[in-house]
């Protein structure tokens, strides 16, 4: 037996072999530039041209797509909503005139250069690098002409394929050429817009002596702090006794109180109350202690830190929470998440209670929530599958790409249902979601390879390429035009552009030129619509240009 023919008996064997080769090409830098699991796509591609038996069964691009999107609005969903109320509409609005702008350059340009709808779809999906993009226009292929959905199919992924990518590299390019000829301070910028970041910022530790602050309320004013969220109230020492500060009723003068922030809303703190004490009372561990505790306990998970009343029942305050690789205020209204790293102070004989509490255990959260994980990700198939009726019979679906997404968010927002928890921990969404992505690609990519020589040998994928070029370079175009014209400050623009791209790579190069959180506030705030409304267009796409 050949090994093509082994290949292509045995498709697990043939997904192995795609998957491996794919990280393997992945992970190798050029000029410390990767593709990462997109290489697994390439990969496909090529495997998939040497025969056209070379391919996987629908099952598995199919589902690496819905767990792909649902994992995405699950981590998003927390943060979403809130981000939504504060100036959710008018950025929102801009994207999708951006992407509607994008959509119809991509129509064009295929009208001018002869090329199908379906890889007009794909041009659109690849230029703009979104995978669920290109899932959705296949889906709705394939309800629109059955009789040639796979091959139309094939032509839109080979419109992908020679144009993804593009959108990084058009985003960046032209934010480098824009920075290079317009001077703008980001430190200032940032400075002048703090109310829109509150963002995870470095957080300091300060010990005041009160000396102006007599007769404080200590409730109303962890209340005002809490509406503010930048600093919190943790120890008091009083008469050579240590509490934590939520236990005690009024401030008192000489009181030594400790306050963890940023830091200028510790130091207004220290002008308003009084003058910085020296030691740093989190020195002395005698009485009150501290340690970071892992939230593993499924039972905590989607909870606020006001409801779990840890000052009245355990006598111990939640000061941060670590999520990522950032530190973050514990607010009463911060909801904890499976994975979360809490740093708790407590009294030294009550920490066991609180930990228990919180579970503590990494054994735990190595495994998968399969309840939670499996019932949503239904949901969201379910929401998927309810046809919109259009014009002249058509339906529109949200489909396996949009409503796994949108269930995400919504559940992931929730956190919890009665018994069901639809959190996971952070480390099994990430591995979970690059499962899902490299199973799609790896399908897509051997289903496509054979499309993609032919594509060469006819002539079309020069015109393929240039049609991307000319959708991601028009795209940048209109992100910086229309932003700068509605006074976007500049590291909020840049964030808004990576969410447009719903690219990473693009967020990566914002943070580290601007060196502030209004990047990734802005991208946290459009990423979730931009995902939704590109799924969503490259279905209109398709049933407004294809004859059936």
């Amino acid at each position: 037996m050949s090994p093509i023919s082994l290949l292509a008996a045995n498709s697990v064997l043939l997904c192995a072999i795609v998957l491996g080769l794919g990280h393997l090409l992945g992970s190798i830098r050029v000029r410390g530039v990767a593709l990462g699991v997109a290489a697994v796509f390439f990969v496909g591609l090529g495997i998939g041209a040497l025969d056209d038996r070379l391919r996987l069964p629908d099952f598995a691009d199919q589902f690496g797509l819905a767990l792909f999107v649902y994992l995405i609005g699950l981590a998003g969903g927390p943060t979403f909503f809130a981000a939504l109320r504060r100036r959710g509409l008018r950025d929102n609005a801009f994207v999708a005139v951006v992407l509607t702008a994008a959509a119809l350059t991509a129509a064009g340009t295929a009208a001018a250069f002869h090329l199908s709808p379906a890889t007009a779809a794909g041009v659109f999906a690849g230029a703009l690098v979104n995978v669920p993009a290109l899932g959705s226009a296949q889906e709705a292929l394939r309800a629109v002409d059955p009789v040639r959905a796979e091959t139309l199919a094939s032509e839109a992924a080979v419109g992908m394929s020679l144009t993804y990518g593009y959108g990084v590299i058009a985003m960046i390019g032209a934010l480098i050429t824009y920075l290079v000829f317009v001077r703008v301070d980001l430190a200032r910028e940032a400075g002048e817009n703090s109310g829109l970041a509150p963002a995870p910022q470095k957080l300091i530790e300060r010990t005041v002596r009160i000396t102006r602050g007599a007769g404080v309320s200590v409730a109303e004013l962890t209340a005002q702090l809490a509406r503010d969220g930048d600093a919190l109230l943790v120890r008091l020492r009083r008469d050579n006794r240590m509490h934590v500060a939520a236990t005690v009723a009024t401030l008192r003068e000489g009181d030594l109180l400790s306050v963890v922030g940023t830091r200028g809303a510790t130091r207004d703190l220290v002008v308003r109350l009084g003058e910085n004490a020296r030691p740093a009372l989190s020195l002395d561990r005698g009485t009150l202690d501290f340690r970071r505790i892992t939230v593993s306990d499924p039972a905590v998970a989607g909870t606020c830190v006001a409801d779990l009343d840890l000052p009245r029942r355990h006598k111990a305050l939640i000061t941060r929470v670590r999520r990522g690789d950032h530190d973050l205020i514990a607010t009463p209204a911060t909801r904890l998440m499976l994975g979360d790293r809490v740093r708790v102070v407590a009294p030294r004989d009550r920490m066991a209670e609180v930990t228990a509490l919180l579970g503590d255990s990494d054994q735990s959260l190595a495994k998968v929530n399969f309840t939670g994980l499996t019932l949503g990700l239904a949901l969201g198939l379910l929401l998927g599958a309810v046809a919109v009726p259009l014009a002249d019979g058509a339906t529109l679906r949200l489909g396996l790409a949009a409503g796994p997404l949108v269930a995400g968010l919504v559940l992931g927002r929730a956190g919890r249902t009665g018994p069901i928890t639809w959190h996971q921990p952070r480390s099994t969404i990430l591995v979970l979601r690059q499962v899902g992505v490299a199973l799609f690609f790896a399908g897509v990519g051997l289903k496509s390879g054979g499309a993609l020589v032919r594509g060469f040998s006819d002539g079309d994928a020069w015109k393929i390429i240039g049609a991307g070029a000319l959708v991601a370079a028009g795209t940048t175009v209109v992100c910086i035009a229309g932003g700068r014209l509605l006074r976007m400050p500049l590291s909020w623009l840049m964030g808004v552009m990576a969410g447009i791209d719903t690219n990473p790579a693009v967020l990566t190069f914002t943070e580290e030129r601007t060196g502030n959180e209004l990047p990734a506030l802005a991208y946290s705030l459009v990423f979730p619509v931009a995902m939704v409304l590109k799924v969503l267009i490259a279905q209109l796409m398709i049933l407004l240009l294809l004859d059936p």
